[in-house]
């Protein structure tokens, strides 16, 4: 799991010390959040954007902006893990009230702004695969994109690299048997399409109607 969603969980979603019970909201929030992932990941996006706005919905009664920021990031996350642009209006509404320095950051990494990331303030996860793309080393971005543990994460430092066109056959490879190994059917989609793509470009017909194939099986 994400270390912002981590943090969601253990700072806020699961209440404080001494054993009182989390406020209602926190509760339900946080359950709104995960059914957004899981819908959105398994392709049910009309019924993931429904649990989002409620997970919102139940944020605001606490009027905690600081916990809106992470759970639009969170959105943003999953988003950028399924190979999609994303509309960060309202993320920016709620940093124009009060700039969080670690937030911002990790916003600048999640839309592949990276002369703008500082490296202090980056996930954990990300630091090692976030420095081989700065150097431009590709072996070195699939084997730390790879060896991230947390399978949301891999998928979205591949959607990142995809982004950055520092993708490979080996990202686009792992990424597809991560996305397949959860029953993430939009990302698992999104990838093998860009897989089909690679294969095209390469000029490697029978892997590209390979791919061709197996998308067409997953559709029907």
């Amino acid at each position: 799991m994400n270390t912002i969603i981590y943090a969601l969980i253990i700072l806020i979603f699961m209440g404080g010390c001494g054993g009182n019970p989390s406020p209602e909201w926190t509760r339900a929030s946080f359950n709104q959040l995960e059914s957004y992932k899981k819908n959105y990941l398994r392709g049910n996006v009309p019924l993931a954007e429904l649990s989002f706005r409620k997970a919102i919905e139940e944020i605001k009664t606490s009027g905690d902006i600081r916990i809106m920021e992470k759970t639009y990031l969170t959105k943003y996350a999953v988003q950028i893990a399924s190979l999609e642009t994303f509309d960060d209006s309202e993320y920016l509404r709620l940093a124009g009230v009060r700039q969080r320095l670690e937030y911002l950051n990790y916003y600048y990494f999640l839309k592949g702004s990276f002369a703008e990331v500082d490296l202090r303030e980056l996930p954990v996860q990300y630091v090692r695969v976030f420095k081989a793309s700065r150097d431009g080393n590709q072996r070195e971005i699939d084997q730390e994109m790879s060896a991230i543990d947390d399978p949301l994460s891999r998928l979205v430092a591949a959607g990142l690299m995809v982004q950055k066109d520092q993708n490979s056959e080996f990202i686009l490879s792992v990424a597809i048997q991560t996305a397949s190994a959860q029953g993430w059917k939009k990302p698992l989609l999104a990838y093998l399409k860009k897989l089909h793509l690679y294969y095209n470009a390469k000029g490697d017909p029978k892997k590209s109607a390979s791919i061709q194939q197996h998308i067409e099986l997953i559709n029907e």
